[in-house]
């Protein structure tokens, strides 16, 4: 009897160290990915301009090749933002000026045309990756619409046309409110099946963005 009660009374000791252990391990994990949560949560206002160039253009969802741009940007990033596992998401747009777009006009024997237009980009997403206290990596993703002055990359296309874009760039803090970035992003423009003709465009830019931040 002494026996069995001695074996009980080890298996509940057993039992709650287990226990009180795991406890101790979790809260340490939640508070961990809370902490680091916190860190990346942004607290400024972010406006910032950006200048991007593409030397060329890719066959991938697109059709029409050897088209270069360039193009300027102003944009905004809010410090509103949607958890996202264990980091934040933040809310971006954007307005960029098209300098130059010059495309091979398919129904023009591949012949080399050049435009201007508008771009929007009212839906972006962004979130950010801490390398440091200065350094951190940006990955955003654009959704929005062009409107060119007439039709376009075809005379079957339309001067409205749609674009998405994934983004990521490096970003380096200079002081408390300036931030520096270079890096790259893969655009895709096309017209969404809604004209004639959807000979879309898929270009990677080489951009540089000079963001300042406000509390």
């Amino acid at each position: 009897m002494i026996s069995l009660v001695k074996k009980l009374l080890i298996k509940t000791i057993c039992v709650v160290l287990v226990g009180y252990t795991s406890t101790r391990i979790d809260a340490q994990e939640t508070r961990t990915n809370s902490s680091i949560a916190e860190t990346l949560k942004p607290e400024n206002n972010v406006f910032f301009v950006e200048y991007s160039h593409s030397p060329t253009s890719y066959i991938f969802l697109g059709k029409t090749p050897y088209s270069s741009s360039q193009r300027t940007s102003i944009g905004y990033i809010t410090p509103n933002t949607i958890p996202f596992f264990i980091g934040y998401l933040n809310f971006s747009a954007r307005l960029h000026p098209i300098i130059e777009y010059t495309y091979s006009k398919r129904d023009a024997g591949g012949s080399l045309d050049t435009i201007r237009g508008w771009s929007l980009d009212p839906f972006g997403l962004s979130s950010t990756v801490q390398f440091n206290k200065t350094t951190h990596l940006r990955n955003t993703v654009y959704g929005g619409f062009t409107i060119m002055p007439y039709t376009f990359p075809t005379d079957k296309g339309r001067r409205l046309n749609f674009n998405f874009e994934l983004q990521s760039t490096i970003e380096q803090a200079f002081g408390k409110q300036f931030v520096l970035s270079f890096g790259g992003a893969l655009h895709h423009i096309s017209n969404a099946q809604t004209g004639k003709q959807n000979p879309g465009i898929d270009s990677i830019y080489m951009l540089l963005r000079l963001s300042y931040l406000v509390d």
